[in-house]
Formats: C-alpha cells, sequence, structure tokens
C-alpha cells in the first residue's frame, strides 16, 4: 500500500514531512507520495509556481527514505480533482492507496468531487494533531480501528491516526518570510536556502 499526500506545498515544511514520515512508519506503506496540485479547487492560489514548488518537495525528499515526488497533478495541469488523480495512478498498476488527510480535509470531504468514488479507490487516513476535532458523523460506517484493519481491506476504509504537532503551517511561513523573516525551525534547511536564495514569497517591491 502507497500513500497519498495531496496539497500545494506552498512551500513543503517540516509538518508536512512529519505526517508523510508517521504515516510511513505506523502504516507500514511502501512510500508515501507528495503530490502537489496544479490549480486547487478549495483554497487559495499557491505563491510559487509549480516548478518552484516540486523544486523545493525534491530538496525536502533528499536522503528521506520512503519519501517521493509524484508530478502527476503537475503534468496534467488544470483544476486539480483527486478523483481524476487515483484514477489514473490506478491506470497505471494495480496498488492500494491510503489517501492521506488533515482534519479540516476531512471534515469537507463531503464537498469534494465524487466523494463516494473515492472511497471506491482508496482507503482514506485522517491525521489528527492534538486540538482539531474530526467529524465524528461522517461515514461512521466505514471506521476501522488500527493500520491492521486498514490493510486488510482492498478500499473504502477510514482510520483515524492521532500523531503529534509540529506547531507549523504553510501560511504561517508565508506571512513571516513576507515580513522578511525566515522561519528555518519550520523548514527543511535545503528549502530555507532555496527560499532566500530566490527571494521567494516577499511582498512586491521588497
Amino acid at each position: 500500500m502507497i500513500g497519498i499526500l495531496g496539497g500545494t506545498f506552498d512551500p513543503i515544511h517540516n509538518g508536512h514531512l512529519h505526517l508523510a514520515t508517521e504515516a510511513l512508519s505506523r502504516l507500514e506503506l511502501e512510500q508515501v507520495q507528495l503530490m502537489p496540485c496544479a490549480l486547487p479547487v478549495h483554497r487559495d492560489q499557491p505563491h510559487a509556481t509549480a516548478q518552484q514548488r516540486c523544486a523545493m518537495i525534491e530538496l525536502a525528499l533528499s536522503g528521506q527514505a520512503g519519501l517521493v515526488l509524484n508530478t502527476l497533478e503537475i503534468e496534467r495541469d488544470g483544476p486539480s480533482y483527486m478523483i481524476d488523480s487515483l484514477r489514473e495512478i490506478h491506470a497505471r498498476g494495480d496498488v492500494k492507496i491510503a489517501l492521506l488527510l488533515g482534519t479540516d480535509a476531512f471534515n469537507g470531504f463531503a464537498g469534494w468531487k465524487h466523494p463516494r468514488q473515492i472511497l471506491e479507490l482508496a482507503h482514506l487516513v485522517v491525521c489528527i494533531r492534538p486540538g482539531a476535532e474530526p467529524d465524528r458523523g461522517l461515514y461512521p460506517d466505514r471506521r476501522v480501528a488500527s493500520p491492521r484493519e486498514l490493510s486488510r481491506l482492498t478500499a473504502g476504509a477510514i482510520l483515524l491516526l492521532e500523531i503529534g504537532a509540529i506547531d507549523c503551517s504553510s501560511s504561517e511561513v508565508r506571512a513571516a518570510l513576507e515580513g522578511g523573516d525566515i522561519p528555518r525551525r519550520c523548514l527543511p534547511p535545503a528549502v530555507a536556502d532555496y527560499i532566500e536564495t530566490h527571494h521567494l514569497y516577499r511582498r512586491p517591491g521588497d
């Protein structure tokens, strides 16, 4: 089984890496693929270009065993719908998929394009940070209690996975960068250096 972690990664930060490595280890996944979207449907458009975001992901994943970049949505371009991506992944080979979601994404899952068809193609793993509360009324009949139960099924199960918090978010990182600070505690060193070198996320005129 592979994990898919989608998002804008604008920029990728240590919180993303913590979530991916926790899922990789605790779910005993073959790998976790970080899949940046081209044009997000449910959030603001990225500040960095697709090329810059992919470059930062590659830098962040250097030396991270089991974590890889998946450019499927960038190559497809246009609005990035997860159902289309999952269909394409399955078309490339027989694979079991654990779709990794944060709590907010899971709570809005019913508003995604074809959510029930997504559940025919993948499991959902809801990565819960302290203080976050998933919608307990969303697909309660699909819940499983452990990674072992998840691995026994082909698709359609939902596992709530509590993970330790890394107090970093892309919006907070961007806000610091816009103010002229580089929040290195939240960024892999190579990503911080890339942002500094390319003057990313600065206010116009700075």
